[in-house]
């Protein structure tokens, strides 16, 4: 009897150490886990072109999390210079409003609040003429488009598919009748301060001036977001309207084949995006002393043979000395974010100007 005691106190004994063993480990690897906790950025709110790759960058290189509205780039500045809450955000968001993005830099004389911020490029950006293809007879490799036939298009004084100009470029006509609808964004847009500024500098007809708000011709039809462009060039015979290359993919919209600076018809990919960055320039300015603010120039017409003639950079924006913002943006700028940024239909930004924006913070 002694002998089976002795055996059952041993074995008593042993679990009781791999139980305070387990423990150990359990709350060790809490500890480990607590100390890779996430960072928080907070809130952001901005423009819609960026959506899927902030949304991507949790997944490719964790170690941050925030919650993001694509609200519309001017939505989205206004919310974090004067902490209000965008209208119909959706994922709703509370205050601070810690970041916005934008696909239209602040502009220099700007002064929009007391505060120091940075502004920096994150990742380029190609806007396309998404099109609804019914009625249409589309040519192997897509419609191109002229200069003189998309900027008469978004102007009102193309309004046919069967336009002489639109056959001409396609070496033939691609649709005997079919009236021309075109979309635009009814929000205050990024996407289209890039199309408006990109006509009015290949166009001298443009008439319409260029801004995140237009004064569209009333026959055009009105959309929130790029989801809502999208959802309305799909659903509209005839339909034409501007959307973000990533948007464009997820929705599986053709995009037309445009003429660009040097002649050459160019479609969006991240490589033709890439190119038209890499004829950039990188301007440092302010708009006050404390703040630190980068934008890319010479962007509204690219010049290089193989450019995709509507391209930008969208921009983050945040206020100096928030946490976490660095690790964000060298995430954005490192291998798992190129190589999102290519799968997404973005383009990562050239090395140069990625040093340039790393020196501001």
């Amino acid at each position: 009897m002694a002998f089976c005691s002795n055996r059952k106190l041993t074995y008593l004994a042993t679990s009781v150490s791999v139980f305070a063993l387990t423990i150990g480990l359990v709350a060790g690897q809490s500890a480990t886990q607590k100390s890779l906790a996430e960072t928080s950025l907070g809130n952001g709110a901005g423009a819609s072109t960026v959506n899927a790759f902030f949304t991507g960058l949790k997944t490719v290189a964790p170690g941050f999390s925030f919650t993001y509205a694509p609200v519309g780039s001017g939505a989205g500045l206004t919310a974090l210079f004067t902490q209000t809450q965008p209208a119909g955000t959706t994922p709703k968001i509370t205050f601070p409003v810690n970041f916005a993005a934008s696909d239209d830099p602040v502009a220099a004389t700007e002064k929009r609040t007391n505060r120091s911020y940075i502004q920096v490029p994150v990742i380029g950006v190609g806007v396309t003429l998404v099109y609804n293809a019914t009625g249409l007879t589309v040519p192997v490799g897509g419609i191109k488009l002229s200069r003189a036939s998309y900027s008469g298009i978004f102007n009102g004084t193309i309004t046919n598919w069967n336009d002489k100009s639109i056959s001409a470029d396609n070496g033939r006509q691609i649709a005997l009748n079919v009236p021309i609808k075109v979309v635009h964004r009814s929000d205050s847009s990024g996407s289209t301060f890039v199309l408006t500024t990109h006509l009015k500098a290949i166009s001298s007809a443009w008439k319409l001036g260029a801004g995140t708000t237009v004064a569209w011709p009333s026959s055009f039809i009105g959309a929130t977001g790029g989801g809502g462009v999208a959802t309305a060039v799909a659903n509209t015979k005839g339909a034409i309207g501007y959307l973000d290359n990533a948007t464009r993919l997820t929705k599986s919209l053709p995009a037309a084949v445009l003429a660009n600076k040097a002649g050459n018809y160019i479609a969006p990919s991240t490589a033709s995006i890439t190119e038209a960055l890499n004829g950039g320039t990188v301007v440092k300015y302010s708009t006050n002393t404390a703040s630190k603010l980068i934008r890319i120039d010479n962007l509204s017409d690219p010049a290089r043979p193989n450019a995709y003639p509507i391209s930008t950079a969208a921009y983050l924006v945040f206020y100096s000395g928030a946490t976490g913002f660095n690790t964000f943006v060298n995430s954005a700028f490192g291998p798992g974010g190129d190589a999102l940024a290519t799968s997404l239909g973005y383009a990562p930004l050239p090395g140069s100007i990625k040093t340039t924006a790393k020196g501001l913070f």
